[in-house]
């Protein structure tokens, strides 16, 4: 059952030329579209990097996979998750007396108060992980003086951003892009001066995460880097919740934060962009291969990747032994936005 309490948004766009910027850019962008742009977003850019050919069949065909439930349990939580920092404020006046009398537990159950109830029960395990995500956030406050309470809340919660700006291609070729994504949260940093970004997933943890979410918290900063939302800068610090960590085998719920100046997010830069420039490759030469296969070596544990996250198996040469149509090739048009 999908459960979405917060009203419909429309689009909000910084300037007109950023609007148009993003009329006219779309994902299944080739060189020959004169009057278009390369669309790129993080979803996007993370297909291409699980699968290149994933990435063609999703985002340029256009071709949708069957809904699935971690699609909906994901969705679920963060439109609850969305309506709580919107409410929470209507109850923080009667869940600070409560801290001040000492009765933390009384507290607690009031802040619970801004999470939204559904009309019919969750089915796929969301009241669990939105209950614990609003706990670690309840363990914030009661480290937070209160005298700087604004500092608990977000400064940006689902804020929708867009971007332009170039990609150099292997060959030389400068391909202008349009970014857009929708961060989860930001807050301000301890300090007041910098912006902590902080993702919401509703997934498994485990130990090879970091290297994913640093490489998804990187294409956020260099998109504010890009934009006119300069309120959102400079990023000092980010992180990830993971309140449904263990689900599926993972390691346990995880709340993890880390500034953007240790060795692990120094490297994301460097990573994102030869992404991308890899991604525009892609687009210009129209070659899209598959990252997994048969073949792969036994560390690679490519039936574990590909069976479970991809729709297009059956239609895979690297799993059926043929394409899926004789002009596979051919852009079909059709575009989707994530």
């Amino acid at each position: 059952m999908r459960f979405n309490p917060n009203d419909e948004k429309e689009s909000v766009y910084p300037n007109e030329e950023m609007k148009e910027s993003y009329e006219k850019s779309c994902y299944n962008w080739q060189p020959t579209m004169k009057d278009k742009i390369l669309r790129i977003t993080k979803s996007s850019l993370g297909t291409f990097e699980f699968c290149p050919l994933q990435y063609y069949y999703q985002n340029v065909l256009g071709i949708r996979g069957e809904q699935k439930d971690y699609h909906i349990r994901g969705s679920n939580i963060h439109d609850a998750i969305e309506w709580y920092w919107k409410e929470s404020r209507d109850y923080m006046d009667g869940a600070l007396k409560l801290i001040r009398k000492g009765d933390k537990e009384s507290a607690r159950m009031e802040l619970r108060k801004a999470i939204p109830e559904p009309p019919e029960p969750y089915m796929y395990g969301e009241k669990a992980q939105i209950l614990k995500y609003t706990d670690w956030m309840f363990e914030r406050l009661l480290n937070i003086d209160e005298s700087v309470i604004e500092d608990w809340y977000p400064i940006g919660n689902e804020t929708e951003i867009h971007a332009t700006r170039t990609v150099t291609a292997s060959d030389g070729t400068v391909v202008p892009i349009h970014m857009k994504g929708f961060i989860d949260r930001m807050f301000r940093d301890d300090d007041g001066k910098g912006v902590v970004l902080m993702e919401l997933k509703s997934g498994k943890y485990t130990k090879y995460k970091p290297k994913a979410m640093r490489d998804e918290m990187q294409f956020y900063r260099m998109m504010l880097e890009n934009s006119s939302y300069m309120e959102y800068t400079p990023v000092v610090a980010w992180g990830w919740a993971y309140p449904g960590g263990g689900i599926n085998g993972g390691d346990g719920p995880k709340f993890f934060y880390e500034t953007v100046h240790g060795r692990g997010p120094t490297l994301a830069p460097k990573r994102v962009e030869r992404n991308l420039v890899k991604l525009v490759d892609a687009h210009l030469k129209n070659e899209w291969d598959t990252k997994h296969n048969k073949s792969c070596s036994d560390f690679c544990n490519h039936e574990k990747i590909c069976l479970p996250y991809c729709d297009f198996v059956d239609m895979c040469p690297a799993w059926t032994g043929e394409c899926y149509a004789p002009d596979y090739t051919i852009y079909k048009g059709g575009e989707n936005d994530s």
